[in-house]
């Protein structure tokens, strides 16, 4: 009588199957993995297994191969899965599995205080992606490279492009970008600002360096302060990777195992920048970008005394006519009386800074702005 294939549990992945995974179970017949799920079956070489380690401790284990209709991966399920994978693998990853699994044995604190990536996994394969999304959201942006980075904002930038009437140069244009070049002087990112025609009274900030802002914006702000503000508070939000995180929330587990997988080129990221331009962001990112947007405008020594107003307008706009284009910005970014009183408190208490005003002759740029044309 043959004795039952020892097998472990995994997370199935693979094109056409839900975002979320399928719970399956894998095995080796010889040199062979077999992963079986509802309806869902796969057989492949060992040699041609790729695995990846990471999370939160360096200790989850994701399996993936290459099938006719894209890559399909394997996310172990337990450390009894990872043991067991260990134990059968053949012996032509084996020796690597082993390696990999002494090199993080001594990783496994945040796993006892409760921060183990498996956990968060399971819990979102259920439903609750969104309980966790932004510590999801922090973990799978960490885990982009540099140069990933840069590829995917190149991306979204290419693919919201067509969407915008582009003003590409003039007056209006090099002002924007000079105030931006300002108030963001210092900063770890070199950004582009981009001025695009339309009535929303709106910004959209792009991961890694680019800042679109509409022409309704520009006539919703009433001086180059309040201007610089919002130009500021767009950067901080991208400083705190509040862009980037937002969307692995919005695009999910395929966009956590884009991630995982280095997979900037997956057909997971169509759309991206069309997302980018309908983001929300959370109250707690906004605390957090008020604070960054506070040091920001320090930095570049100019005054922050525009930058609850400017927001107290929109609001104002926004709540009076919830379709206004002025309430654009304030769809994507709640406010509340707290928040205000939070930061006003924090312009207030910090030490005093001499600022230098903006060299910018606001009424005639806004007869600029207001006289444009698209080029």
């Amino acid at each position: 009588m043959r004795l039952p294939i020892p097998k472990f549990k995994v997370l199935l992945y693979a094109p056409g199957l839900p975002a979320a995974g399928v719970f399956a179970s894998a095995h080796f017949e010889d040199s062979v993995l077999v992963v079986q799920g509802k309806g869902d079956w796969f057989a492949i070489q060992g040699d041609r297994v790729r695995l990846k380690t990471g999370g939160f401790d360096g200790r989850q284990w994701l399996l993936s191969w290459q099938t006719p209709s894209g890559v399909a991966a394997a996310m172990l399920q337990g450390e009894d899965a990872v043991q067991a994978f260990i134990k059968l693998a053949p012996p032509v990853i084996a020796e690597e599995l082993k390696r990999a699994h002494l090199a993080h044995a001594d990783r496994g604190a945040m796993f006892r205080n409760g921060f183990m990536l498996m956990g968060l996994f399971f819990l979102l394969s259920i439903g609750l992606f969104w309980f966790y999304a932004d510590e999801i959201g922090d973990w799978a942006a960490d885990q982009l490279s540099d140069e990933q980075k840069t590829l995917l904002v190149e991306q979204s930038f290419n693919q919201l492009r067509p969407t915008l009437k582009l003003i590409e140069r003039g007056e209006v244009r090099d002002t924007v970008a000079y105030i931006g070049v300002r108030v963001t002087a210092g900063s770890r990112l070199r950004y582009v600002f981009h001025v695009a025609d339309s009535p929303r009274a709106d910004a959209v900030a792009l991961p890694d360096g680019h800042i679109v802002v509409y022409t309704g914006m520009l006539r919703a702000t009433r001086n180059a302060e309040e201007l610089a503000a919002v130009l500021a508070h767009q950067a901080s939000h991208i400083e705190k990777q509040h862009s980037l995180n937002n969307v692995m929330h919005v695009l999910g587990w395929r966009a956590v195992l884009a991630a995982l997988l280095d997979e900037t080129s997956s057909s997971v990221w169509q759309g991206l920048g069309e997302r980018l331009d309908h983001l929300s962001y959370s109250e707690a990112m906004e605390r957090e970008a008020d604070s960054e947007t506070v040091v920001m405008l320090r930095r570049a020594r100019v005054s922050a005394e525009g930058l609850v107003p400017v927001f107290e307008r929109l609001a104002a706009l926004a709540s009076s006519d919830s379709t206004s284009p002025e309430s654009g910005f304030i769809a994507s970014h709640p406010v509340s009386p707290e928040r205000f009183e939070a930061l006003r408190q924090q312009i207030v208490m910090q030490s005093p800074y001499r600022s230098r005003p903006l060299p910018i002759d606001w009424d005639h740029f806004r007869h600029a702005v207001a006289n444009m044309a698209v080029n």
